[in-house]
């Protein structure tokens, strides 16, 4: 199935968004933050109760650091991360999108920043199996900060931590790994479009991702793509322009 997703539309009151959402889409990734995060969590339940849309979660990733040199900083974001996992339990979302952490100015000079976001993320999902919630490991754009951006980091992380992989196509392309990382198996995708530098969320087709090579070599995966966009107006044209990719792939 495919889902949407805008970081920007935490920032609006839930049922705002989701009326919108629902008039033209079938899913949605919620990104648990601001007004579609904890805090609100009653709020996003109950109006969910009356929706047919597939939902899936995607923890905060705002101020969070699984792998921060601050013992403090990285026991909040474990924590932050655990709220979004149990909102995801309580209006029955089947799949929790994470982010590795991130390198800052001194930790990237210091290994013990990799052992701490793998320790983080094996707690988050420790917990996340133990309320049966599903949790992927995202992996994240070509930057200085950034930890899973190559493939070779991100098959270290899945399979020390034991975790699955939510594939994001639009991360992968600008690290120039896209082949590679399309053999990690993900349980779930997220698609958009960019030139190959930065992660400037493009409209499907709108860059120059060989989004048809892509979607070929996937052609056994059966889990949701994620498109994100940065309006509505692009999530429509991306979602038909995805549409019709895949009836012509899968009519060939």
């Amino acid at each position: 199935m495919i889902l949407v997703s805008n970081p920007k539309f935490c920032l609006k009151p839930f049922d705002e968004v989701l009326d919108r959402v629902e008039k033209e889409f079938k899913g949605w990734e919620i990104l648990a933050e601001k007004y579609h995060g904890w805090e609100y969590r009653e709020r996003v339940r109950d109006a969910l109760s009356t929706s047919d849309l597939k939902i899936q979660v995607h923890s905060p990733l705002n101020d969070i650091n699984l792998a921060s040199i601050n013992n403090e900083i990285r026991k909040a974001s474990i924590k932050e991360v655990k709220k979004s996992i149990e909102m995801a339990g309580m209006i029955d979302a089947e799949l929790v999108t994470i982010h590795p952490g991130l390198y800052s100015p001194l930790s990237i000079y210091w290994e013990g920043a990799v052992d701490n976001s793998k320790d983080s993320l094996r707690e988050v999902k420790d917990f996340a199996s133990d309320i049966g919630v599903d949790v992927a490991l995202e992996n994240l754009p070509e930057m200085w900060l950034t930890m899973c951006s190559t493939v070779e980091e991100t098959r270290e992380f899945l399979g020390e931590v034991d975790i699955d992989f939510c594939l994001d196509i639009g991360h992968a392309y600008t690290a120039d790994e896209l082949e590679g990382f399309l053999e990690l198996s993900p349980v779930n995708i997220h698609i958009h479009d960019n030139f190959g530098e930065d992660d400037i969320h493009l409209k499907l087709g709108e860059g120059d991702i060989d989004l048809r090579s892509a979607l070929k070599s996937l052609k056994d995966y059966r889990g949701n793509f994620v498109i994100e966009g940065r309006s509505i107006e692009d999530l429509v044209e991306s979602k038909n322009y995805l549409e019709e990719l895949l009836r012509d792939i899968r009519a060939g």
